[in-house]
């Protein structure tokens, strides 16, 4: 039997852009939340004794990383040597390695797999025989099928494993199609398990080989919302088993809260309490964002409070204690979205098949090549990611909704 743990997109010394005015406690616990998961995952694998550990990729957050950052990560990984525990890396699209002479050298019991696809061999303690392939991003865009690069398994091993960052042909994700690939082509190679990175949402693709990207660490923004963490694998006897373990300090939430029937600041008040209260947990801290909805009876005086945010600081104040709840954003979903019939309603099929060809690499580069192309905007709109297409894409749905009639928000900031 082999175990070990698969994590993925830890982005260390993450910018966590959009949130503004927050106490400086919080402010500080946002900052050290990436650092923070990084430690309880180095926790989890000391307690649990795991024969290695998988990291497959967007280990930083950029790829001019900070001081701070690579000392952290050497910090944790010279926990784990100390240990006995081997880690296996490989970077991925946001911290691609550069030769610039700007990176910290990690301890020898840490494996990081260069810009070809490689494998590598390690025998656990137990005699277990494992092969491990992967490749390193040395660039920012890497389009290529660097799939085709891996070797078939090993027959030297007990249990092969693949690391890869990269994105899966026909997944509905916002995320850009870096190092694609087809589940047949992962599954051709035979390997006993696949450690995905990029997407950030854990999802399990197959099954007899598991092919699992084990989502990001530490959620950065309200789209990231849920559990965050990483798997603890466990291949026996052509078994195979994961259990997953949160490590975020931080969740982000959303919720909506019906204020049918009321009325008055303090009715609208005591409801929004009750409804933080529900939230507040002894292991991690909540962003939340409430969405108000059934808001027609609300006097006038109360909508005034909420638009103006003076509701929103009233529910802020809270005491500076750890794990905290706290409240991001107070919107107020507007009679027409809730009277009127959406896009998606009017239109189903054609809203999203529109929705889903401009989300694709390639659709989307084509329909705003002339604007990414302006000499002035070069230099300036240097990362055409993830984050720039997504918050375009739902800059344009709004617009389109605006222009029908449409009212509702809820674009966060990037």
């Amino acid at each position: 039997m082999v175990q070990f743990i698969h994590a993925a997109d830890l982005h260390l010394d993450s910018p966590f852009k959009g949130i503004k005015g927050l106490p400086a406690f919080i402010w500080e616990a946002i900052y050290q939340s990436t650092f923070q998961a990084l430690t309880h995952l180095v926790d989890l694998a000391i307690e649990k004794q795991v024969d290695f550990i998988c990291l497959a990729g967007d280990i930083y957050d950029g790829e001019d990383r900070s001081v701070k950052a690579q000392a952290y990560l050497k910090k944790e990984m010279v926990r784990l040597k100390e240990a006995g525990i081997p880690v296996y890396l490989i970077h991925g699209n946001h911290d691609y390695v550069e030769q610039n002479g700007l990176q910290l050298d990690m301890p020898d019991n840490v494996t990081i797999f260069p810009s070809a696809a490689e494998t590598l061999h390690y025998e656990t303690t137990k005699h277990e025989r494992i092969a491990l392939t992967g490749f390193s991003y040395n660039k920012r865009w890497i389009s290529e099928r660097k799939i085709t690069d891996y070797p078939m398994r090993s027959s030297q091993a007990d249990y092969h494993i693949g690391l890869l960052h990269g994105y899966q042909e026909g997944n509905a994700s916002e995320h850009d199609k870096y190092a694609p690939f087809s589940l047949p082509e992962l599954r051709s190679k035979q390997y006993d398990y696949w450690a995905l990175g990029h997407i950030h949402k854990r999802q399990v693709l197959g099954e007899h080989p598991l092919i699992v990207y084990s989502g990001n660490t530490q959620g950065r923004n309200r789209t990231e919302s849920g559990p965050k963490g990483c798997y603890l694998v466990t291949l026996a006897n052509k078994t195979e088993k994961i259990d997953f373990f949160p490590l975020a300090p931080i969740k982000w939430e959303t919720v909506e809260v019906s204020l049918k029937g009321k009325k008055s600041l303090q009715e609208v008040y005591q409801v929004l309490n009750e409804t933080i209260r529900t939230y507040q947990n002894e292991i991690h801290s909540t962003l939340l964002a409430i969405e108000l909805t059934n808001t027609s009876d609300l006097i006038e005086g109360v909508l005034r409070k909420i638009r103006q945010g003076d509701l929103l600081e009233g529910l802020q104040q809270i005491s500076q204690t750890v794990p905290f709840v706290f409240v991001v954003q107070l919107s107020l979903q507007s009679k027409k979205e809730q009277t009127l019939p959406s896009l998606v309603q009017l239109f189903p099929d054609e809203w999203q098949q529109t929705l889903q060809e401009l989300q694709t690499g390639t659709a989307f580069k084509e329909t705003t090549q002339s604007f990414f192309d302006s000499q002035r905007l070069k230099d300036v709109l240097i990362d055409r990611d993830e984050k720039y297409r997504q918050r375009i894409v739902q800059m344009a749905e709004q617009e389109i909704r605006q222009q029908l009639g449409h009212e509702g928000s809820g674009i966060d900031e990037d």
